[in-house]
């Protein structure tokens, strides 16, 4: 059986208004050690901005993180998957957006995210499992 988005995705869903600067977003991430944050306006969900926006619309260009707004460099509108599909299907819809990261929605509230590194969890676990019972012969 392919396991569900929900077993795998974070809970912790850590946000930044759209309004502030890209100098802001590197400390949250560098603060918390992840790699992407919700954005938010009047606390609604508008997208989402990761390392990778920053590297490459604002680093790479070499301009200053603390003049550029989070709206201006996010990715938008936010990519979403329910919380009870396959990882598979997460797989394939990261694939066909050419994104990392789904916010997991649950009734159409937001309840989690789900990055690419979250598809190597039930590869690790089988793997595991298959280490500590046994290679079926």
């Amino acid at each position: 059986m392919i396991p569900l988005v929900e077993r795998f995705m974070t809970t912790k869903i850590n946000t930044i208004d759209a309004e502030q600067n890209i100098a802001e977003v590197a400390k949250e991430m560098a603060n918390h050690g992840i790699g992407s944050l919700l954005v938010t306006r009047e606390g609604a969900y508008v997208g989402i901005v990761t390392e990778a926006d920053v590297v490459r619309k604002v680093i790479s260009k070499q301009l200053d993180p603390a003049g550029i707004l989070v709206w201006q460099v996010m990715q938008f509108p936010l990519i979403t998957i329910e919380a009870d599909k396959t990882v598979m299907e997460a797989n394939d819809l990261m694939e066909s957006e050419k994104i990392r990261h789904l916010a997991v929605t649950r009734g159409g509230e937001v309840i989690g995210i789900f990055s690419v590194r979250d598809l190597l969890r039930p590869l690790y676990m089988e793997e595991m499992a298959g280490f500590f019972l046994g290679a079926p012969e």
